[in-house]
C-alpha cells in the first residue's frame, strides 16, 4: 500500500521531535574539535599552601611544567560511552548525564577504542591488567594528576576554581556541608557559603558556568579518573605521571556525593582501578599535533 506524502511527513517529523536523548546529547560529544579545550603548557604551582583549610598531608605544593594539551570540556557523557562501546555501567540513566560507575580499566579501553574509531593511534598498549602509555601516540587518553589539576585551577590559586568557596549553585555536591562547615556546625552565621542544596545524583554534563578555561564540572558531579598511580608526587618537574608502578590510581575533582572539601583543586583521592561506584567518571585529553 502506498502511503500518502502528507502522512510521511508527519511521521518523519515526528520521529525528529521525539528522537531519543542519547542522540540529541550529539552536540555536547567531548572529542569533537570545538569540545577539546587547547591548554597552554609552561610552569604551573600545583597542591596546597599549608595554610588551605582541611588540606592533607599529600597536597604538597610543588612547581612543575606541562606541555600544552588538550582536554574535553565536558566529561564523558553515557551517549558517547554506549556510542562507542556498546554499553553502559551508569546508575543514574540519561544521555547527557556523565557516565560513571566505570573502572580506570575500562575508561583507558574507552579511550583506545574511541582513538580507533576516529583514525587516530591509540594511546594505550592494554594486556590484561598491563597498561602501558605511548606519550607520543595522538589518540585519546586519561589526564594525567598535573594536567587535570592544571586544567581544573585555570590559572587560579584558592581552594577552588571559582574562589575560596563553591557554592551548591556553581557545582553539584553534598551542599548542606559547603567548605568550613566542619569548623562552624554551631555558627553557620559565619560561613562564607551557606549550606545549599543536596541533589543526590549527578546533573548534565554543561551544568552550570565553566571555569576559566572553558572546562564544565571540574568541581563536583563525577570524580574523574587521572592516568597516575597514587603516591609522592614525583622529583621530576617536567610532565610528571606519577610514580612507576603502584596499584591505586588517582582521582580528582570530588562527586555529587562529596563534601565541599573534596571539591578542592588540590585534593587527592585514591582509588583501586577496579572498583566501581556512581560518582567516578572521566574526561578526556590529547596530545597536541
Amino acid at each position: 500500500m502506498k502511503i500518502p506524502l502528507k502522512i510521511m511527513l508527519v511521521f518523519l517529523v515526528s520521529a525528529v521531535l521525539f528522537l531519543p536523548e542519547t542522540l540529541h546529547a550529539a552536540d555536547l560529544f567531548s572529542w569533537t574539535d570545538e569540545n577539546m579545550v587547547a591548554i597552554e603548557g609552561g610552569r604551573t604551582i600545583l597542591g596546597s599552601p599549608e595554610d588551605e583549610a582541611w588540606r592533607e598531608p599529600d597536597e604538597t605544593r610543588h612547581t612543575v611544567s606541562v606541555s600544552p594539551f588538550l582536554i574535553s570540556r565536558y566529561e564523558v557523557s553515557q551517549s558517547e560511552y554506549e556510542l562507542v562501546s556498546g554499553s553502559n555501567p551508569s546508575f543514574f540513566r540519561g544521555g547527557n548525564l556523565p557516565v560513571e560507575s566505570l573502572t580506570w580499566y575500562e575508561a583507558v579501553v574507552f579511550c583506545n577504542a574511541l582513538s580507533q574509531q576516529e583514525g587516530l593511534e591509540p594511546a594505550y598498549v592494554i594486556n590484561g591488567e598491563s597498561v602501558v602509555w605511548n606519550r607520543d601516540a595522538s589518540g585519546f587518553r586519561l589526564p594525567t594528576e598535573a594536567e587535570w589539576e592544571h586544567a581544573c585551577r585555570a590559572g587560579s590559586s584558592t581552594p577552588f576554581s571559582t574562589g575560596p568557596f563553591i557554592s551548591a549553585s556553581e557545582s553539584d555536591y553534598f551542599g548542606t556541608y559547603p567548605y568550613t562547615i566542619e569548623d562552624h556546625y554551631f555558627s553557620q552565621d559565619e560561613l562564607e557559603t551557606a549550606p545549599g542544596v543536596y541533589r543526590e545524583k549527578t546533573v548534565p554534563v554543561d551544568s552550570f558556568a565553566p571555569n576559566d578555561f572553558g572546562l564544565y564540572n571540574m568541581h563536583g558531579n563525577v570524580s574523574e579518573w587521572c592516568f597516575d598511580y597514587y603516591g609522592s608526587y614525583s622529583a621530576t618537574s617536567a610532565d610528571p605521571s606519577g610514580p612507576e608502578s603502584g596499584y591505586l590510581r588517582v582521582c580528582r575533582g570530588g562527586a555529587w556525593n562529596d563534601f565541599a572539601k573534596h571539591l578542592r583543586s588540590a585534593y587527592r583521592s585514591a582509588v583501586p582501578p577496579d572498583d566501581r561506584l556512581p560518582g567516578r567518571g572521566f574526561r578526556l585529553v590529547r596530545n597536541v599535533k
